[in-house]
């Protein structure tokens, strides 16, 4: 298994960056991982021949273009991936725990119930709250490539965009944050067909809950508290 110790981010958009999220870039390299920053210039050299991109991922918003390329990369490529945000300790430990392990993932341990994804229906989105414990967070992880979990994570995904595609070419994304239902500027009401949360989260936190076996949380958090926008 080929783990390279490096660590992918994402900016999608050709939006500039605010100061708070470049002084983020900027502190990633304290992960003491190659940190590899993946934007519209780059991102077709990292696309493999026989795995394009779906063919709906132009009518994404900036947001859910990064949720699906963390999915692509993790499964492809695998390594680190993190949000765009401060991260202050090194991840070499955390990396080399993973990779000499049976584990899977190593991830942050999801911080409160309140961070758990919604949208699958109040009972599956109550039980996963009541388990938060036992996932991870999807803002920072090392992932080892094409295993059972990210191939069951990547084809969630696929089947998702498969299912929206006539929606999305109808109803592309107007705005880097868009989402279904999304209040506009101009008091109109989203219908982008994507929840806000819909190919990342509620994907991947109930894959960390049946997965929980195969997950290593000892990855340091990074620091959510600022603002980033």
């Amino acid at each position: 298994m080929n783990l390279e110790p490096r660590l992918f981010c994402f900016w999608t958009g050709s939006n500039p960056m605010s100061s708070n999220r470049s002084n983020a870039l900027s502190t990633l390299p304290n992960t003491d991982l190659k940190v590899i920053f993946i934007n519209q210039e780059n991102l077709s050299s990292w696309i493999l021949k026989n795995a394009p991109l779906h063919t709906s991922y132009e009518y994404l918003s900036s947001v859910h273009k990064a949720d699906y390329l963390r999915c692509y990369f993790m499964h492809h490529h695998g390594g680190a991936y993190s949000d765009v945000k401060v991260i202050e300790e090194s991840w070499l430990s955390s990396f080399d725990d993973l990779k000499k392990s049976d584990y899977l993932i190593n991830g942050y341990r999801e911080i409160n119930c309140i961070e758990t994804a919604r949208g699958r229906g109040l009972l599956n989105d109550i039980w996963l709250a009541l388990n938060f414990y036992k996932v991870i967070g999807n803002g920072a992880y090392i992932c080892k490539p094409n295993t059972s979990f990210t191939n069951e994570w990547f084809n969630s995904v696929q089947k998702i965009l498969d299912s929206k595609g006539e929606l999305l070419k109808k109803h592309p994304s107007n705005s880097s944050r868009d989402f279904y239902l999304k209040r506009c500027d101009d008091g109109s009401i989203s219908n982008y067909p994507i929840r806000w949360t819909e190919i990342c989260g509620e994907v991947f936190h109930p894959l960390c809950l049946k997965y929980s076996k195969k997950i290593l949380k000892n990855l340091p958090t990074p620091d959510f508290s600022k603002s980033y926008l």
